[in-house]
């Protein structure tokens, strides 16, 4: 039987990720509001939550932070006054120490913060999302065994334990890198062929899964990744001393 918790939950931002990820929170949360800096109204009622000002949705007891990086200083800073600072809040960005840190310097210092990086989305997880893995960054928080509790056994995702700084130094290659040759290979627009082997599928499935991702998300992942830009470095140095010893 499914549980029902008795806390009002807003999501900050509704994109992609969180118009998929909102109706597997909705079997358990009977309060579910939103916001998004563009009008997105429409999104809200097919999904069947409520749609409220910004001002509303930070009075909420469980705040989820969906919105872009780069927008997260600017909101954060102007709208302190509005957070609840009995709210447990998360975060769901590509990328640990930037957020975490803004995070740390904007909110109440009552509030409670779990830092996550979900790594599914739209694509991989349009079958479902069991068994899928999120990374969770324990910041300050009573609560965490409870909500590794509800990621494991409600929702059924593999839960990875890291620091902000770990899970950026790894996500510079398992994600750095990955979206970077995605967007190179789309660049070069290759196509199937019945000669394929199975290494050129794999490099078709990487332009399907991640070639065609949403460029700001692209942005954030290299840019607001600490470690990513060497990471890009030391590849295209690879590739550049590969090609110095062919004819």
């Amino acid at each position: 039987m499914t549980k029902t918790i008795e806390k009002s939950i807003s999501i900050i931002g509704l994109g992609p990720f969180s118009q998929f990820f909102i109706p597997f929170l909705k079997p358990y949360f009977k309060d579910i509001s939103a916001w998004n800096r563009s009008n997105k109204l429409d999104e809200a009622l097919a999904l069947d939550i409520k749609y409220v000002s910004l001002k509303e949705a930070l009075s909420k007891e469980i705040i989820i932070l969906s919105t872009s990086v780069s927008y997260f200083e600017e909101m954060l800073k102007n709208h302190f006054l509005d957070i609840n600072p009995n709210a447990l809040v998360f975060d769901v960005a590509s990328v640990k120490l930037k957020p975490v840190e803004m995070m740390h310097k904007y909110l109440p210092s009552t509030c409670e913060i779990i830092a996550t990086h979900p790594l599914f989305g739209p694509q991989s997880g349009k079958n479902g999302i069991k068994d899928k893995k999120i990374v969770v960054c324990p910041v300050r928080t009573s609560k965490l065994d409870c909500v590794i509790d509800f990621f494991k056994n409600e929702l059924e995702l593999n839960v990875l334990i890291k620091t902000p700084d770990e899970h950026d130094r790894e996500m510079a290659y398992v994600q750095g890198l990955t979206h970077f040759i995605a967007r190179a290979v789309s660049g070069l627009n290759i196509q199937p062929s019945d000669q394929k082997t199975d290494a050129y599928q794999a490099l078709l499935e990487i332009k399907k899964l991640l070639g065609g991702d949403n460029y700001e998300l692209f942005l954030a992942i290299q840019n607001d990744n600490p470690y990513a830009k060497q990471v890009r470095i030391d590849f295209i140095k690879k590739l550049h001393e590969l090609n110095l010893n062919l004819k």
